[in-house]
């Protein structure tokens, strides 16, 4: 089992790129507001055991994917202190011979901002405003490669999500 792990700063086009790359891959698409959008229709209120919740629900998905071999594409807004998540995650795959791809993805700030308000993003529990988009970049570099594994970095500011998906494809054999 695969599981490419697109990840990057909100409104960097994970989803967008990653519904290019299923596309190509037949791999299947899990973002993470499926968990996130999920446990915040039973508790709205984002903390601590909303996050739990989420990542065990994650994990769950993505160990029976593992057991039946299922290739998957997973998009997430990570920050470092998602770092926990992604260790135990690469431990539990690892116990199905499961292996992750990590793709970081970039572009500059102000394509952020555009991008932001975006009609794609409207369905989910994201960040949908420039006034939000400003409030997550000022907390600081948070949106860092993933410190202890390779990841395969696309700045896609000029990049369309066909590109970027069939960037990944070649880059990892897929």
């Amino acid at each position: 089992m695969k599981l490419i792990y697109i990840y990057g700063p909100p409104a960097v086009g994970k989803w967008t790129v990653a519904k290019q790359l299923a596309k190509i891959t037949g791999f299947r698409l899990f973002h993470s507001h499926l968990t996130a959008d999920y446990v915040s229709f039973v508790f709205p209120e984002r903390n601590e055991m909303t996050n739990q919740l989420k990542w065990e629900i994650a994990y769950k998905m993505f160990e029976a994917a593992a057991r039946h071999n299922v290739d998957l594409i997973f998009t997430m807004a990570h920050e470092n202190v998602q770092n926990k998540f992604v260790k135990k995650l690469i431990k539990k795959l690892e116990r199905y011979n499961g292996k992750i791809l990590f793709v970081k993805l970039s572009c500059k700030e102000e394509k952020l901002y555009k991008r932001v308000t975006s009609k794609s993003r409207k369905p989910f529990g994201k960040i949908k405003t420039a006034k939000e988009m400003k409030t997550v970049l000022k907390r600081g570099n948070k949106f860092e490669a993933i410190p202890f594994k390779k990841s395969l970095v696309i700045d896609n500011t000029h990049l369309s999500p066909k590109k970027c998906a069939e960037k990944i494809k070649e880059y990892y054999g897929l």
